[in-house]
């Protein structure tokens, strides 16, 4: 059987806790990593659960569009997960549309996830394909995590994906999609460097 060529999707999450299991996926943003960067999918979800952790749900919810007029300065926790609760995306919902959505860009490619932290971002865009559409994780169990491979190309374990200066502002802004679409730009360049055909 003929081996698929691969498409890469470059995938961020912002989420309120460290772990699926005991948190929820608030946002995620993804990039189909082509050169254009114009194939898109982005998502703001309802919390599966009202667990978190404080840091991380504050700076995880601080670029969302639902949220864009709460006051972070008197930031709530409880008072914004009803917030979320009732502007949010259903997550089955939105893994199903995503779904359909990676199928419709990776048409005679095999589909594999990208990530500045895949351990991270992977873990949860896995648990939720694999706890709402009863284990139809489209990716497989397989990815690359962009940084590895930046650092492969670039023979230097301290090589750091920002040296490619093509974040916007410098630095990630905390915004799943634009955060995707920016290393969906780092990841180009190094496959670029490595000469890798789409």
């Amino acid at each position: 059987m003929e081996k698929l060529p691969k498409k890469y999707i470059s995938v961020d999450v912002e989420a309120s806790g460290k772990y699926p299991w005991n948190s929820s996926m608030l946002s995620f943003g993804a990039c189909v990593v082509d050169g254009k960067f114009d194939k898109t999918f982005y998502a703001e979800l309802k919390p599966l659960s009202r667990k978190y952790v404080y840091d991380n749900f504050r700076i995880g919810c601080s670029s969302l569009d639902i949220l864009k007029d709460y006051n972070f300065d008197n930031f709530n926790p409880e008072e914004v997960l009803d917030l979320l609760y009732k502007h949010g995306q259903n997550p089955s919902d939105v893994m199903s549309k995503f779904a359909f959505w990676i199928i419709s860009n990776t048409k005679g490619h095999r589909p594999v996830i990208c990530s500045d932290n895949l351990l991270f971002d992977g873990m949860f865009v896995l648990y939720y394909f694999s706890n709402l559409l009863n284990d139809g994780n489209i990716f497989g169990h397989s990815g690359e995590n962009i940084q590895s491979v930046f650092r492969g190309k670039a023979n230097d374990m301290s090589a750091n994906l920002e040296e490619l200066s093509l974040r916007e502002s410098g630095k990630l802004r905390h915004n799943a999609l634009q955060d995707a679409i920016n290393h969906a730009r780092e990841f180009h360049t190094a496959l670029t460097f490595m000469r890798h055909k789409y």
